[in-house]
């Protein structure tokens, strides 16, 4: 009985003290009641996840989920590990698909931003590509990109511009080269749809002052497109980080990290250690590597935002 009467107690005492804080106390409360279950989710799957994953960089972990601590044995093996570096480049590499398919899908937008008959198909046609499975878009471009019968060497042949098939998937640059390209050609259309938004939201009047005071269309482009596209430029290179993982898909189905472990990336290198061979601390070192990369791409494109004069 004196317990209920203490709980009753606390209740309504908890209810007079938020009564008694401001509209502003009030609403901070309720924002963070409702926020709490989104916060408690980041916490166990992000947070405790990333910190778990640190710890197992120092341990190795069995099947049966036994750990044994190795201290710096993992990213001593990462420091010596060719394939390590190797993979490492090729993410450096394929992350350059990033600003390389943005600048292609700018050109394209300004040119969608005019009025003309048929701009919404030319937009939805950019965009179909980007909503294609990986999967099939590997299995597609695996037979374009054939040595013998490809349509790819054939028009390279037709046009001059090579002698000989080229064996894209027999040598690791040439294969790095067709992931990369492939990459390009899917994303594009995503960006396009994102930089369109921000081409439309920049003010006509702006162009038409400049015109008054005779830029150039060069000149309005660097001058006024460029600097009031910074934010919209700094969300593509974040999405773009999201949109590179897609690349394990692909490269996968194209080459497995092959030849000779020329094409793996670093999501491909975590994925082979960890469940085929079965080194999960090292898996571990390798994804705190990546997850650096990844931090460092991101805070770029968040300069960008912040540096807009929008």
């Amino acid at each position: 009985m004196i317990s209920r009467i203490a709980e009753t107690g606390h209740a309504v005492g908890t209810a007079v003290g938020y009564r008694n804080l401001s509209k502003k106390g009030q609403r901070t409360v309720k924002a963070g009641l409702l926020l709490s279950p989104v916060l408690l989710w980041l916490v166990l799957y992000k947070y405790l996840a990333l910190g778990y994953n640190v710890y197992l960089s120092f341990s190795e972990m069995s099947y049966t989920g036994e750990f044994s601590f190795v201290g710096l044995a993992n990213w001593q093996q990462l420091a010596n590990d060719p394939v390590f570096f190797q993979s490492l480049f090729n993410t450096v590499v394929l992350f350059a698909t990033i600003p390389v398919s943005i600048a292609i899908a700018l050109g394209i937008a300004i040119l969608l931003n005019q009025q003309f008959p048929g701009n919404n198909a030319f937009r939805s046609l950019f965009f179909l590509p980007y909503i294609t499975m990986m999967v099939a878009i590997a299995v597609i471009w695996q037979y374009m990109f054939k040595t013998d019968g490809g349509v790819i060497n054939y028009f390279l042949l037709q046009l001059g511009v090579i002698e000989s098939n080229i064996s894209w998937f027999g040598d690791s640059t040439w294969a790095l080269v067709a992931i990369f390209a492939i990459q390009v050609w899917k994303t594009v259309g995503f960006y396009i749809v994102i930089l369109l938004a921000g081409l439309q939201t920049i003010p006509e009047q702006v162009y038409q002052v400049a015109k008054i005071d005779g830029a150039t269309r060069l000149q309005r482009f660097l001058y006024l497109t460029l600097p009031l596209l910074k934010s919209t430029i700094g969300v593509c290179m974040l999405v773009g980080i999201v949109i590179s993982f897609r690349l394990f898909d692909l490269i996968l189905v194209l080459t497995n990290g092959g030849p000779g472990n020329g094409t793996e990336i670093l999501l491909t290198w975590i994925y082979k250690q960890a469940f085929l061979h079965g080194n999960f601390g090292y898996a571990a070192a390798l994804s705190v590597v990546m997850i650096a990369l990844a931090v460092v791409v991101a805070l770029i494109g968040r300069n960008l935002q912040r540096s807009s004069h929008l």
